[in-house]
């Protein structure tokens, strides 16, 4: 398998990650895990160097529909470093509660960035949090997804 192959899981991923109906063996939960939103082969290698049986278990997940290669990841990486400014009609709320969720779903509620997160009062401290929420996810779920929330919460803004 090629080391740079961009993989991402499906909606099919999703579900067996998010839901309480698991289908998959630990092993290949593990690496559905790593894979989040988007990773290259050779990172996911890096990650789990242990797994002998790797690419065997990838081909498996991608065979049975839970992750799939990814096609476009500039666009991701353009989404992400887009920096809009703010508009001062910003819902403070929504755009923490868009955060705080999105964190909840991949890193958990007794993370200390979701506590930080969540007793933000002012945009400037919600500006200051993100960053910590940001390597947060990255480091527990993948660099994509925290790309993702970032993209997410540009948008909210106004941007």
């Amino acid at each position: 398998m090629e080391m740079t192959m961009q993989l991402s899981r499906t909606l099919k991923g999703q579900e067996e990650i998010f839901n309480l109906g698991h289908t998959l063996r630990p092993r290949h939960r593990q690496i559905l895990f790593s894979v989040g939103n988007g990773i290259s082969f050779g990172e996911l290698r890096s990650k789990l160097p242990n797994c002998a049986e790797l690419e065997t278990m990838v081909n498996e997940l991608l065979q049975n529909g839970f992750i799939q290669p990814l096609r476009n990841m500039t666009a991701v990486h353009a989404a992400a470093a887009v920096s809009a400014p703010v508009p001062s009609t910003v819902n403070l709320a929504e755009v923490q509660t868009y955060v705080l969720e999105f964190m909840a779903a991949l890193v958990g509620t007794k993370s200390p960035a979701y506590r930080q997160m969540s007793e933000v009062q002012d945009l400037a401290g919600f500006k200051a949090v993100l960053p910590v929420c940001r390597k947060v996810i990255a480091a527990v779920a993948s660099p994509h997804q925290a790309a993702e929330m970032e993209a997410g919460v540009a948008q909210r803004m106004g941007g």
